[in-house]
């Protein structure tokens, strides 16, 4: 049997009966952590101006944004990676997507906070594309 529920603006109090139930028979739930468009919509949308930049970008070029295309205005990269991180946890908080979903987008580099590029999986460029199309002409 397959039982699929979306519940749009529940209350605190219903979203946490709701999910304390799933999680008491969680040995039978299957959790769908799948990108969707609607899911990345959100996402999108929640990012602040300079990150929702980054996402755009590594969507229009196929998956990966560089440093360079990102620096156009000279600027520093810090503290990008940290808004993409903290909508994704956000989603989880808010009931938006289940916890267990993958970043969407990754920094790429050497390490020691240097960032050399932006990745979004090959898989998901299409489905965060159309999110951004969906997103402008609701804009």
């Amino acid at each position: 049997m397959r039982i699929t529920v979306t519940v749009d603006d529940p209350t605190d109090d219903f979203r946490d009966r709701l999910l304390a139930l799933l999680e008491e028979h969680a040995a039978h739930v299957d959790t769908d952590a799948t990108w969707t468009v609607e899911r990345a919509v959100r996402y999108y949308r929640s990012l602040p101006a300079r990150a929702r930049r980054i996402v755009r970008m590594a969507a229009a070029n196929g998956g990966f944004v560089g440093d360079d295309e990102l620096r156009t205005d000279g600027g520093s990269l810090r503290g990008h990676s940290g808004a993409l991180k903290r909508v994704l946890e956000r989603g989880v908080r808010e009931g938006w997507w289940p916890a267990g979903m993958r970043p969407p987008i990754e920094a790429r580099g050497p390490g020691f906070g240097k960032v050399k590029g932006y990745s979004l999986p090959v898989d998901l460029v299409e489905v965060f594309g159309t999110a951004i199309e969906r997103h402008d002409d609701q804009g």
